[in-house]
Formats: C-alpha cells, structure tokens, sequence
C-alpha cells in the first residue's frame, strides 16, 4: 500500500483500493465454460451452470440439462449412507401418513403441554394439595401431577378415567375439572403422539431428523446456540482488532493528530429519517475519520458473521438499513451512541451509503474469520434443500423409492414452468470499479425463488480480507472448538469483506 501522500481522502481511497485488490478467500471457482464441461464437473456444477444460463436468456437444452441434473441430485439425495438425512425424511413424511400425522401433532405438541400441566395444576399442585386431607384422593391427584410433570399422557388418561369411575371422597369438587381434562382435544393429541413415537416408520424419521442436527428445543440444540452466539463474539473481536490496525496504520501517515479512529457497535439515532421496520440498526464495526463541529466521515462500515453463509439471510436488512441511512440530512450531524462513546456523523457521509440497486457501496463490507472451505460447493445446502422441497422432487423421489424409472423430464411436466428471470441482477464485482463478473460469485445462498415459478439468482457479495488481528488468547480459541458453523478458528483470524466497488 503506497502510503505517500498524507491527504487524508488519498488515505481513504488508498484503503478502498487495497480492498478491492485483496485476494477473495471465499470465491467460488468459475461456472464451466459449457454445458459439456458443466456435465464433466459434476451435478453441483451442471445445475449451477443451468441456473446462470437460464438467467442470462434462453438457451436451447438447458432446461433438459437442468431436469436431467436434478434428477442426479435427487438420486445421490436418496443414498441410503451418503444421502442427504433431511430429504429423506421429508420423503419419508409425504409417503407415510403415520408420520406426516406425527409431524402434523408435533407442531402442536408444546402448547398442549402447557396446557395440560396448567389444567392438572389448577387442581393438584402439591401448593394446593396441601390444604387437602390426607388420604386415597391427595395420593390421587398427587400422582396426576406427577404423570403430567413427566410427560405419561397415556397413563394420565388412564389414571384420569379410573378417578372418574369411581365416587370421589372428600368436599372438593374435582369431578368437573377432571372430566374437562380427561375430554380435552389436546390430551387426545398427546396420546396420540404417544402412540406414534413407538412406531417404527416415526422411528426411522426421527433418526433421520437427528442425523441433520439437533432437535428443536433439546438441550444439544440449546448448546449448540450457546456456542454459536460465542463464535459470533470472537468474529466481531477479531474484525474490531484488524480494523484498530488499520485505523493506527492510517494515523501513522497522518499530518498532525491522529483523525482516525474505531467505533464499535454502532447504533442507529432514534427518529432518524426513513422506514424503520426490518432495517439493521446496530452495525458491528466502523472506522471514522474527523469529528470536528462538521461531524466525522464514515471511511468503512462492517457487518461481522462467523461464517460467510450467514451473511445470505442478513443481506436484505444490511440493505433496507443502508437506505435508511442515506436518507441523512447533508447539513445535518446525528449522533449514534456506541460501545465506545457517542459518535457524530455528518449526513453528508450518510448519504454516501445509498446501494446501487443491489449493490454494496464500497466502503461497506462483511468480515468472517472461518477458515474458507477447502472444497467449495456451487450450491449450499440452503439452495439445495429448496429445490428438493419442490413437490415434483418429492414425487420424482417416491417414484423412484418404489423401483419405478422414471424420465427426468417429469420434473418438467409436473406442473411446473420453465423458470424465468425476474429481474434480479448479481451484485458481485471484480478487482475493478463497477465492472461485474458474467457470473455470480456464489450460488450458495438461501436467496431464491422457488424453481418451478421462478429463479432470484443468488447474490452475495465477494470476499475481501483486511490485515490480520493479533493471535486469540488459548482459552477463546479452545471455547470456538465447540462452535457447529465451523471448526475452531484460525489463530491469525483474517475477515472477509464484501463491497461493490
């Protein structure tokens, strides 16, 4: 980085051009030259090469190509060991209707729960049991509570309907809120679901569902969050420590007193101009230059994700928050409260923010610390659970399930349409100023539309990195071994940007 001129805007387009120069740690190789070629490379690739041609214009045979790649991954999908766990139980879930009646009371299953153990509670919480006298109906309502307390919903019902058989001592009246109880659509529920768990095809889904991951609501679930939230922690130190670098970097070959410096969790002012509503608020990372009457100038601007597919879902809000903020006063200064003391940002700087259309301003990156993949995929798991979740998959899958042959061009008849481009753009850039690639960078990404209507071409910015942060201390580096979205983080943590410059 030629550093000789110390105007402080020659240090700022400095900064961005040696952004746009760095190395793309996450880039995807480049999308085969043909269809021939796509075909040699494997079905990721051919259905990845598929999908950009049909949104550059139609081409003849691409959706053969297409169909004919799908129906591959539906097949390799299906491999009983190497398949994929969470299509196979959905397959499993469209064909079977014990288990699609499981997973229908399954989604019920938590607030029958509470409702039930309230009910139970009103009547035979050990609190209220101990106004009652000893004798055979407090050991009754005492076992009630406890079969609710442990989940036995079959032998509640039974312990239930032997109460009600019989006359009930005592001057309570309990009659009339255990039949309600007894009656209740979600005892049913409960004890159907009950039922289903010892059923072997139920069995075998949730096998299935554990193999991709932990339960909702279990306790590896709830650890496994745990240890994601950590891992975001340490990618927002190690992106605030490279930005500290480069800020004291800049100071250095700075006239005068240091102008530059990092602000840490900035914070949207309040009634600030523009459309609050789904729009980010809190950016992890800045580096200010100023701060004199005038306000400071916005140099960059960062949103930190412990692993690039992360930043997919956050994409919209990062946008929607950036054209909030460009709606700035130019003679205005706004403060924004920070981690590191209120910080008073000229409108004027604001408004450079505004996207165009989809694209990134350039000083506005995304920084991750992951290591990058040492084979990356053309298509994530995201895009590819959503085109096995297509209906005319799920069919294609039970056709073949039963030993059938089917032509992969049903994927085509099944009441689906040749997926049309609908005006979304790629925003990914190359090494120079507002020059696009003829491909997109990624198209692993959660941002489609379904295929059988139409295709959103995945977008996500590209990767640039910035200096790297000193070394993790031995304790953070050992608590981001647990982390599930990637393995234990690189000591010299290195960030990734994305920009449109």
């Amino acid at each position: 980085m030629d550093l000789q001129q110390p105007q402080q805007p020659h240090l700022d387009a400095v900064l961005l051009a040696a952004l746009r120069a760095a190395p793309r740690r996450y880039r995807l190789p480049p999308l085969p030259v043909d269809a021939e070629a796509a075909v040699a490379g494997g079905t990721q690739a051919t259905l990845a090469f598929a999908i950009e041609a049909a949104r550059t214009g139609p081409a003849p045979g691409i959706q053969a190509l297409f169909t004919r790649a799908l129906a591959q991954l539906i097949r390799e999908a299906l491999a009983p060991e190497r398949g994929d766990p969470a299509f196979q139980a959905a397959m499993l879930q469209a064909r079977d209707a014990q288990v699609h009646e499981h997973v229908q009371l399954s989604r019920q299953r938590a607030a029958d729960r509470r409702t039930l153990r309230m009910a139970v509670d009103a009547i035979a919480h050990p609190g209220k049991l101990r106004r009652e006298a000893a004798g055979a109906l407090r050991d009754a309502l005492a076992r009630l509570h406890g079969l609710a307390a442990a989940g036995a919903w079959a032998e509640l019902a039974e312990a239930i309907g032997q109460l009600l058989a019989q006359e009930l001592p005592g001057p309570g009246n309990f009659r009339a809120p255990l039949e309600a109880i007894h009656a209740s659509p979600a005892l049913r529920r409960l004890v159907r679901g009950s039922e289903l768990l010892r059923r072997e095809s139920v069995q075998r889904y949730q096998a299935l569902c554990e193999r991709r991951g932990p339960l909702a609501g279990s306790d590896a679930a709830a650890a496994e969050g745990r240890a994601s939230a950590q891992q975001g922690r340490i990618a927002e130190h190690a992106a605030v420590e490279a930005f500290r670098e480069i800020a004291g970097m800049l100071n250095r070959h700075c006239k005068g007193a240091a102008t530059y410096r990092v602000a840490r969790g900035l914070r949207t002012p309040r009634g600030f101009p523009g459309e609050a509503s789904k729009a980010k608020e809190e950016w992890d990372a800045a580096i200010v230059r100023g701060g004199d009457a005038g306000g400071a100038s916005l140099v960059l601007l960062a949103e930190t994700k412990a692993s690039p597919a992360a930043a997919t879902s956050d994409f919209p809000r990062l946008l929607r928050g950036l054209r909030r903020l460009a709606k700035a006063d130019a003679d205005a200064v706004y403060a924004f409260a920070s981690a590191d003391g209120e910080q008073r940002i000229a409108g004027a700087s604001l408004q450079g923010l505004r996207p165009a259309r989809r694209l990134l301003p350039p000083h506005v990156i995304y920084c991750c610390s992951a290591p990058p993949e040492a084979l990356p995929q053309p298509l994530g798991a995201a895009t590819r659970a959503v085109l096995l979740a297509e209906p005319a998959s799920l069919a294609f899958a039970q056709q073949l399930a039963r030993g059938e042959a089917p032509s992969h061009a049903a994927l085509a008849r099944s009441g689906t349409r040749w997926p049309r481009h609908r005006g979304c753009r790629p925003h990914c850039t190359s090494t120079k100023p507002r020059r696009r690639h003829a491909r997109p960078c990624c198209i692993r990404t959660t941002c489609w539309r379904r295929w059988r209507t139409a295709w959103s071409v995945p977008t996500l910015p590209p990767e640039w990195p910035v200096p790297s942060p000193p070394r993790a201390g031995p304790r953070a580096t050992a608590r981001a071994g647990i982390a599930p979205e990637s393995q234990t983080p690189r000591p010299a943590a290195r960030t990734r940007a994305s920009s449109a410059g």
